[in-house]
């Protein structure tokens, strides 16, 4: 939104805040799978990663056609995580 000034305004509303929490909440929870499967060569099953993976994907094609920033951004990390978590399960990379 733009006021009479001319500057951005962005307005934040506790819901709209709520929303970015819990993409933090749900989205980082990888990182501590990751780092325990890189430390202790212990993993989460594959065919767990593989259906998470698979919904997001599907997440992510559905709040790219609704232009669901929040939603968007969330997938996007929430996939990235999950590659890094199947990369550490075969050891690519390590």
């Amino acid at each position: 939104m733009v006021n009479e000034g001319g500057n951005m305004e962005i307005k934040l509303n506790f819901g709209e805040v709520a929303g970015w929490v819990g993409l933090g909440c749900l989205q980082f929870n990888s990182i501590p799978a990751i780092i325990s499967s890189v430390e202790t060569g212990s993993t989460t099953p594959v065919g767990t990663v593989a259906l998470t993976l698979i919904g997001l994907v599907l997440y992510l094609i559905r709040s790219l056609t609704a232009q669901d920033t929040l939603y968007t951004v969330g997938n996007t990390i929430g996939i990235i995580g999950n590659l890094i978590l199947l990369a550490t399960i075969y050891g690519i990379g390590l």
